[in-house]
């Protein structure tokens, strides 16, 4: 069929089915194009328009229903519910709506929903560790201890930074140690170290050593820093069996080094041949304005290197920050020897090592004599014996403050080979 087109009518009739075809063609368009505008409202009702307009689009649903959930003003649940389940309906596979549909249901007090929908998650995001998380979460607060320490397990070994929250939901619903060791945590030595110092954040010490207990079943590499922290807390608690218990493990599990202590030393690094520890049985130093602390490889009683602390002068010291923790037993005496070095040390009050019960004072609490000035390797040495009560010592090196006019101290001690040896054994120690 031909049309003449020379004939208005026609024209403007062939322009016409133009003008309808191109209408036809471009509503879906403007339908999406007006819906995505709604959207950017702030006007919920023009977001319940943008869902009419686009009623398969699931995030439109979802928008209302989160909405709903969340605005405390105007907050309907019912009204939020029956939005999600329609984007869910049109969405099977969102991990994130099957999810806030879960809360929801968890608020209105319907487990068997709220469980069926974080399978629904599950099944969508199966290596998820945010939907593993919440639907153990979830568990925890039904009691159901088993699939909630199974899935928050799976959560952590997929994200180990959910592990101090894991803990924390864990130990609140049920403290019981045993179970969230050996069901929840993945068996790698790591989230056990973590859950140490978890635990001893709670200052759930007796946790903390159940945990250490577990760790090294697992047989894996042991640092002696994975123990220092629980070491320090028992110390502090006056548990020194505990403490020297868990010491003993960890230098035997690792790689630290250790004296040959063919003297019967109870001091730990004596000559100062390896690196501080800063806790445990160990050399502890603290940092103090006016003194430097240094390991010297050229000024040396014996072995490789001795300790060196240097004072500027630039204040009237009252120097207690280089000390030791050493376990002894009560009513026995002990034979304290350390040699020292020194250069031009000024003032009236010198350089000397202080041995006390840091609990008891009044059962140990005693000095060597202070040396001044500039001396050779010199032996300080002093005998006594540790109260009824006494498990721990503290050496310490000492200095006074001299309290005389702009009296600085000024120089250098350098500080070997020291001993604490029980008094049958002193005659072993060496010279």
């Amino acid at each position: 069929m031909r049309f003449d087109l020379s004939d208005s009518r026609w024209r403007y009739s062939f322009l016409l089915l133009i003008v309808l075809a191109a209408a036809g063609l471009s509503y879906p368009s403007v339908k999406i194009w007006m819906a995505a505008q709604y959207e950017q409202s702030d006007d919920p009702a023009k977001w319940l328009a943008a869902a009419h307009l686009e009623p398969g689009d699931a995030q439109y649903w979802g928008h209302l229903g989160l909405y709903y959930q969340w605005n405390l003003e105007n907050r309907n649940l019912p009204d939020a519910i029956h939005y999600l389940q329609r984007a869910t309906e049109i969405n099977l596979r969102s991990a994130p709506l099957w999810m806030d549909l879960a809360a929801l249901y968890e608020v209105q007090g319907d487990p068997a929903a709220t469980k069926q929908s974080y399978e629904m998650a599950r099944r969508d995001f199966p290596v998820s560790p945010e939907v593993a998380w919440r639907y153990g979460s979830f568990l925890l607060r039904q009691r159901n201890f088993p699939s909630a320490f199974a899935a928050l397990r799976y959560a952590l070994m997929n994200d180990s930074s959910l592990e101090a929250g894991a803990l924390s939901e864990c130990w609140h619903a049920d403290p019981d140690v045993a179970a969230i060791t050996d069901n929840l945590l993945p068996r790698q030595g790591p989230y056990y170290v973590r859950a140490i110092r978890y635990f001893l954040s709670q200052h759930q010490t007796d946790a903390a050593l159940f945990t250490w207990t577990r760790f090294l079943t697992l047989n894996q590499p042991v640092s002696m820093l994975d123990a220092i922290d629980l070491i320090n807390d028992l110390m502090s608690e006056n548990r020194v069996n505990g403490a020297q218990q868990v010491w003993n493990q960890a230098l035997q599990r690792s790689a630290w080094p250790q004296d040959a202590n063919g003297n019967h030393s109870l001091v730990f690094n004596a000559g100062f041949e390896h690196h501080f520890l800063n806790g445990g049985f160990d050399w502890r130093e603290l940092p103090i304005s006016g003194a430097s602390y240094n390991f010297d490889y050229s000024v040396v009683h014996s072995g490789h290197r001795s300790l060196r602390v240097a004072f500027d002068g630039s204040a009237d010291l009252n120097f207690q920050h280089f000390y030791q923790y050493v376990p002894v037993v009560p009513h026995q005496r002990y034979r304290f020897r350390a040699y020292l070095r020194t250069e031009e040390i000024t003032t009236a009050s010198g350089i000397q090592f202080e041995i006390s019960d840091p609990r008891r004072q009044n059962e140990v609490d005693i000095s060597t004599p202070g040396i001044l000035g500039t001396n050779k390797w010199t032996p300080v040495q002093i005998d006594f014996e540790s109260g009824s009560t006494t498990h721990l010592l503290e050496i310490l090196l000492r200095r006074k403050p001299s309290m005389g006019f702009d009296d600085k101290l000024r120089g250098i001690v350098w500080v070997d080979d020291v001993s604490l040896v029980p008094i049958e054994d002193a005659t072993k120690s060496s010279p």
